[in-house]
């Protein structure tokens, strides 16, 4: 057993400078704005944006004048050795974790050989270890324990601090120290700490200036930085987190967090991005977590979450998250209840597509308050955007389909705040990669919404950019024929490819007497791109598998979104039938847009398709017009969420046409979270088999998925085998009661043929036009004896207006979306069914009894 030594002779005396005014690249966006301190104090804004990361090493007099302090300032690289000193880039440790202590996480008893710690990461395969005044030395060590050379010579308790005796003088490190993170990546080489730094000097990691560095973890049971400490172990204050890149994408149950802290206090958090998008089904993997922590400051991150929380709070109090973006998470921020208790406060943040449940949830009975945020995409029936025992006011709700739950603002069902506002932000951008990401517009009604006058949202307005100009690029000049013979599509994907790094161009593909021959799908994943060839042809190679012709897309909504993209003028030739067709392939569209906005396809014709145009996750604000699809398999066109709730949104097929097909499943298919979507002007007819024409559904996801908002306007369905139009949840006999369809609309359509609407969809209007076949409500129509699939099939509300059919053909008994009546978890519903003004061919069949059926008297024939 050896005494300590004082603290290393590396420590020297520097002057620290905020991260900003070094110059220190950032993942963060730089913003001016008012802020708070985590100890409370006032601070004022200025043009560096965290004015008070002053406490990383100047002390600020009444003078105004910067003292220099003593601190020391480390390094460490992914390339770097922790067997040097740390000093310098030259000389950098590889562990992230080098320097910090540890601590016993169980008490040992005097003689032991082993010692259980929570974590070894930053110590070397053997050495020496202090605890109080002793120091022994150890001969290896595990992920969590140390085994040690002799025996230790006295009790030790639970949650003590373990330093290494050969470093840092066997005292880690001091107040105002520094430790810089080189640019790259460390692969499970976590960032664990547990040492405090001091009021006006706490202890600070950080990128080095103009390094991006990221901690990633492949575990899905490991957080690439956490606080070594429990509930029950001496608080760690006064440390600083800025700029890091946090990753995990590991599958797995009860995985952990990306940034896990407990028992911590006086603690800022800034400008960090942290993604994890691992698979969870109990939902533990947050982006960040508190647990018992106090007086901590998140702000200036960007926050995801694929199957859990951005942020999620036990028993934390005095905490701040402010100028967050938190997207794509399952739920924003979670304040849990139960026997703890939370005191948060969230401001000028932006919560954009939680799909599953909301933007910030309370079940804490303490103080949890919402200001000057943005509230958007949140397309979940199931928990609203805003619930619980929390308050807020000017923020602005847009898109979203519960706005307040039970409780918020103390209202039994929730009400919105004074001066909440539901105006579009106008975001400039959801591409996640583009330096515009959910920014508003100086011009966006919430620039100047907030209590103060400003901005709602994380991010200050800027200038509307001009569009970019888009220079013309002829495929010829790289090489394509459209001979019919040469495989053109390496030449056009390359003249795409070059439009993308200009920042934009017009890719033109002249008309020829054949037709430009693709053995490859041509991919469109950038900004501001037109494709277009009026008269030109274009025409998958026979037998060259089951792909799509052209690709719209950036690489995930959490990576790259595609946007401001428009085609026109081809015909589309994909050669379906001339494919493998083995169902175990791949689902080819000639037009697949997934990850993608602002998206314009006008003016094309598509032949042989499995599938003609089909907009998928992630898509908005698209607009397909003039597109006629002929001789197709599965579906012509298709609008999906394919299981997100608004997982595409916002989309306007107008003045399109399936027609003359020999068979198919349907024609147009709206479906599984698809949100806002309207069809004008569009034409079903001459379906071969048993196709469908217009045709809204789900597929069965077992979790909450809610279609909501589609209007068809004079749309027209004949000559087809199966129905015209389809209203439905999830169609026939399985039981998914979390499925939910809503405000649907069709007016002024026209039917030649069968119409159902069913099992269980809510707030359907049928007003004005014509439907000639039987419009059956609770039934599937075309089935002898009438289908309604027991009590799941009724519906929940519907509405015939002004409107003239063949013959009604009605449900009038009780449903229940589990197919049992008196169900426990899910309540029975009665039937509300208005006919006004209905003129009727054939008089109504009525079912059962039980519904609640209005009629205002229209001509019967």
């Amino acid at each position: 057993m050896e005494k300590v030594s004082g603290r290393s002779s590396l420590e020297r005396p520097v002057t620290v400078v905020p991260l900003r005014a070094a110059g220190c690249v950032t993942s963060g966006q730089s913003n001016t704005r008012p802020r708070q301190r985590p100890d409370s104090m006032p601070t004022t804004s200025s043009p560096c944006r965290y004015v008070w990361i002053l406490l990383i090493g100047i002390v600020v007099a009444e003078t105004g004048q910067a003292v220099p302090v003593s601190a020391s300032e480390y390094w460490v690289a992914p390339d770097g050795d922790d067997r040097l000193d740390g000093t310098s880039r030259r000389t950098a440790w590889a562990s992230p974790s080098r320097g910090q202590p540890t601590r016993t996480s169980e008490a040992v008893p005097r003689g032991g050989l082993k010692l259980p710690v929570y974590s070894t990461e930053g110590f070397l395969d053997s050495g020496r270890l202090r605890i109080g005044k002793h120091v022994v030395a150890y001969v290896s060590r595990t992920e969590r324990s140390f085994v040690l050379a002799g025996p230790w010579p006295e009790n030790i308790a639970a949650a003590a601090r373990v330093y290494d005796a050969d470093l840092l003088g066997g005292k880690s490190f001091a107040p105002g120290d520094v430790i810089l993170l080189a640019g790259g990546e460390w692969i499970d080489r976590p960032l664990h700490f547990c040492q405090s730094g001091a009021a006006d000097r706490p202890i600070t990691y950080r990128p080095a200036p103009g390094h991006r560095p990221r901690l990633v973890s492949t575990r899905f049971d490991r957080s690439p930085v956490r606080h070594l400490g429990s509930r029950r172990s001496p608080t760690t204050t006064h440390v600083v987190l800025s700029g890091l890149d946090i990753r995990n994408a590991a599958d797995g149950n009860h995985g952990a967090s990306g940034l896990d802290l407990i028992g911590l206090s006086r603690v800022l958090v800034s400008d960090c991005r942290i993604h994890i998008s691992g698979r969870d089904i109990n939902g533990d993997n947050n982006a960040i977590r508190l647990f018992q922590c106090d007086r901590v400051t998140i702000t200036g991150c960007r926050l995801h979450s694929r199957f859990a929380n951005a942020v999620a709070a036990w028993n934390t109090t005095a905490t701040r998250v402010d100028h967050c973006v938190i997207y794509e998470c399952f739920q924003g921020i979670s304040a849990n209840g139960s026997p703890y208790v939370s005191h948060l406060d969230v401001d000028h943040c932006t919560f954009y597509a939680s799909h599953r449940y909301g933007a910030l949830g309370s079940e804490s009975s303490g103080r949890v308050r919402l200001t000057n945020s943005i509230v958007a995409q949140m397309g979940s029936l199931r928990v609203p955007a805003l619930t619980g025992h929390a308050d807020g006011d000017h923020n602005a709700l847009w898109h979203v389909a519960v706005a307040y739950g039970k409780g918020w603002n103390g209202a039994v069902d929730g009400r919105p705040g004074e001066h909440d506002v539901g105006a579009d932000p106008g975001f400039l951008s959801r591409d996640p990669s583009h330096p515009l990401f959910l920014k508003i517009s100086t011009r966006s009604p919430l620039a100047k919404a907030a209590k103060d006058g400003g901005y709602l949202g994380a991010f200050k307005p800027v200038p509307t950019p001009p569009s970019p100009a888009r220079p013309v690029i002829d495929v010829r000049e790289f090489g394509a024929r459209g001979d019919g013979k040469q495989d053109d599509a390496p030449a056009i994907q390359a003249a795409v490819r070059l439009a993308e790094q200009l920042g934009g161009g017009r890719v033109v593909v002249p008309a020829t007497e054949a037709f430009y021959l693709l053995g490859s799908t041509i991919r469109i994943r950038g900004h501001h791109v037109t494709l277009t060839g009026a008269g030109a042809r274009l025409k998958l190679k026979d037998a060259v598998g089951r792909i799509h012709l052209l690709h719209i897309g950036g690489d995930g909504a959490t990576r790259s979104v595609a946007e401001h993209i428009e085609v026109s003028g081809f015909l589309m030739d994909g050669s379906y039938r001339s494919q493998p067709q083995q169902r175990a392939g791949g689902l080819p569209r000639c037009v697949w847009v997934e990850h993608a906005g602002h998206v314009v396809i006008r003016d094309v014709e598509i032949r042989d398709a499995w599938c003609g145009v089909s907009l998928a996750t992630n898509t908005r604000d698209c607009l397909v017009e003039n597109v006629t699809v002929t001789d197709w398999d599965h579906d012509a066109f298709g609008a999906s969420g394919w299981g997100i709730n608004g997982g595409c949104t916002d989309v306007r097929f107008l003045r399109c046409r399936a027609v003359d097909t020999p068979k198919c499943v349907k024609a147009w298919e709206i479906e599984e979270g698809a949100q806002r979507i309207l069809l004008e002007d569009c034409v079903v007819e001459n379906l071969g088999g048993t196709g469908t024409g217009f045709y809204v559904r789900h597929h069965g996801y077992r979790w909450s998925v809610l279609v909501d908002d589609v209007t068809f306007r004079r749309c027209r369905a004949e000559k087809v085998n199966g129905d015209g139009f389809r209203i439905a949840t999830s169609p026939g006999s399985q039981i998914r009661p979390l499925i939910r369809t809503r405000n649907i609309r069709l007016l002024d359509c026209r039917c030649v043929g069968r119409t159902t609407i069913a099992w269980g969809v809510e707030n359907v209007l049928l007003q004005g036009g014509r439907f000639d076949g039987p419009v059956c409500l609770g039934f599937a129509a075309g089935t002898d004896p009438l289908e309604g699939n027991g009590s799941k099939g009724p519906v929940r509300s519907v509405t015939l207006k002004q409107t003239r059919v063949g013959q009604l053909l009605i449900n009038s008994q009780v449903g229940n979306p589990t197919g049992k009546l008196g169900d426990t978890a899910y309540p029975d519903y009665v039937p509300n069914i208005r006919l006004l003004q209905v003129q009727q061919d054939q008089p109504a069949k009525v079912i059962g009894e039980g519904a609640k059926i209005e009629i205002q008297a229209g001509r019967s024939r």
